[in-house]
C-alpha cells in the first residue's frame, strides 16, 4: 500500500467513504490533565494491594484493558489475582473520570470540527474507535462538545487489543451504514494502522500524537498527513 500525496487512492478520495472511525486521544484531542492516568493508578493499586503506576507501560496505541494487563504483568501480579476483577476495575475507572470531568483539560486538535462537518455534509456516518472505555471516552467527548458529532462509539470495554476494538466498531458502522458500506479509519499511532489493516480497512494516519510522520508513513497507511489541516487544504487544491 502506498500513501497518496494527492489525497486519493486508486478507487476514491479520502472524503468519499460512507463511514469513518476516529480514534480519540491524539487524533481528535489532546488531554493535558492526569485524570485518566490516576484512574489507572488507583485501580491498579486497589487490586495489587500496593502502589502501582504505569511506569514502563506503553499506553499510546494500547487499550485501557490492555494497559491494565501490561501494568500488572510488569509488576509481577499473577493473572489469577487481577483478571477476575477486570469488570470491577472498568467500572471504577469510568466512575473516577466521570466524577472528575470538570478537571479534564482537553484541547481539540486543529480542523477536527471542520473535517467532521465536511464528512457529515457528504452524508457520512461518523463513529469512534478508541482504546478508551466507553464511560471515559464519552466523558472526554462530551466535555469538549464533540460527542454529538458521532453516531456511535466503538470502545474498548472487554477488548484487550486494538484490532478487536476496531472489529467491533466496524460492525457498528455496518449496522448504521449498511453491510457493504465503505469504511475508513482515522488514527495517530502505528497500532491504529495495524489494527485497521488487520480488519482490511484503509486508514488516514495523522501525526498529531506522539509518533512522527515518518514512523507512521513506514507502516504503510493509505494516507499520512501531518495534521487534519492537510485534508481540508486538499479540498481547496481540488476546487
Amino acid at each position: 500500500m502506498s500513501t497518496q500525496n494527492d489525497m486519493e487512492t486508486p478507487t476514491r478520495r479520502w472524503d468519499e467513504y460512507q463511514a469513518y472511525l476516529f480514534d480519540i486521544d491524539g487524533t481528535l484531542m489532546h488531554c493535558t490533565d492526569a485524570v485518566h492516568y490516576f484512574a489507572f493508578c488507583e485501580a491498579l493499586t486497589a487490586v495489587a494491594g500496593r502502589p502501582l503506576n504505569l511506569d514502563g507501560v506503553v499506553a499510546h496505541g494500547n487499550v485501557d484493558e490492555g494497559i491494565l494487563r501490561d501494568a500488572f504483568t510488569l509488576a509481577g501480579v499473577p493473572e489469577e489475582v487481577w483478571r477476575p476483577r477486570l469488570a470491577e476495575m472498568r467500572s471504577f475507572m469510568c466512575s473516577f473520570v466521570q466524577q472528575r470531568s470538570a478537571d479534564l483539560c482537553i484541547h481539540i486538535l486543529p480542523q477536527v470540527r471542520e473535517v467532521l462537518a465536511h464528512l457529515r455534509s457528504r452524508g457520512a456516518i461518523l463513529g469512534v474507535a478508541t482504546g478508551n472505555l466507553a464511560g471515559i471516552g464519552e466523558t472526554k467527548l462530551a466535555q469538549c462538545g464533540l460527542l454529538p458529532c458521532f453516531d456511535f462509539g466503538g470502545y474498548s470495554d472487554t477488548c484487550e487489543y486494538r484490532r478487536d476494538v476496531f472489529r467491533g466498531a466496524l460492525e457498528k458502522a455496518h449496522a448504521f451504514a449498511g453491510n457493504h458500506a465503505s469504511v475508513c479509519v482515522v488514527g495517530d499511532t502505528p497500532e491504529d494502522i495495524r489494527a485497521a489493516h488487520d480488519n482490511q480497512l484503509p486508514i488516514i494516519a495523522t501525526a498529531t500524537g506522539i509518533y512522527p510522520y515518518e514512523q507512521l508513513l513506514a507502516e504503510g497507511p493509505e494516507w499520512c498527513v501531518h495534521s487534519l489541516t492537510e485534508l481540508m487544504e486538499s479540498l481547496s487544491a481540488k476546487a
